[in-house]
């Protein structure tokens, strides 16, 4: 992966735009990031400060995007969560990851900004596989992974610890035969606004 591939690139979709992130961005990235039910599943700082914040833009904007790309969430003039594709060049293969803040759940935007990431991913990548993982607790999450056409290929027991504990994550993939397979099928706008449902 190199040249054009290397460089950070913004995608949109019918709702969102999804971009690198910015300085600008602390200030929401922490307002979302601070909301317990958003930080449950998830290793976050307690309590989760505007440091906290920065430091976390900070980290993605040196983000080696041959490697990870790490895109913001916006919608409209704000910031609302995270998404990431963690490349592994020898094997094909990245892990995509999430996060929306929870005033926009429930509205399809987590699979919105997902489905352009792994397309863009298969596309530009030449990817063979993307898998994503959950705490298996966290049904939205997975939720999301499955209206992606991902297939549950198992649950890793005590894999991974989270504030003391060893807890269960379950793991869902797709391969670019597979999604190139769907995304044909759902060519006709009326098939796509079916299958996508309210999200």
């Amino acid at each position: 992966m190199h040249g054009d591939q290397d460089k950070p690139v913004e995608l949109r979709t019918a709702r969102l735009l999804l971009r690198p992130f910015e300085l600008s961005d602390v200030d929401d990235v922490r307002a979302y990031a601070s909301d317990p039910e958003v930080a449950r599943f998830r290793p976050l700082p307690d309590p989760y400060t505007r440091q906290d914040a920065l430091d976390f833009v900070i980290r993605q904007m040196r983000t080696d995007w041959s490697r990870c790309a790490e895109f913001a969430i916006t919608f409209g003039p704000r910031a609302i969560g995270g998404l990431s594709l963690q490349l592994n060049p020898e094997h094909e293969t990245a892990e995509l990851g999430y996060l929306l803040g929870r005033r926009w759940w429930g509205q399809g935007l987590a699979t919105e900004a997902a489905r352009a990431v792994v397309d863009w991913g298969f596309r530009h990548f030449r990817l063979h596989k993307v898998y994503a993982r959950a705490h298996v607790d966290n049904t939205r999450s997975w939720r999301v992974m499955e209206r992606l056409g991902m297939t549950r290929e198992g649950v890793l027991r005590g894999h991974w610890k989270m504030r003391d504990e060893h807890v269960d994550l379950v793991y869902y993939a797709v391969f670019r035969d597979e999604w190139t397979l769907r995304a044909d099928s759902c060519a006709d706008p009326a098939a796509k606004k079916a299958q996508d449902g309210h999200v």
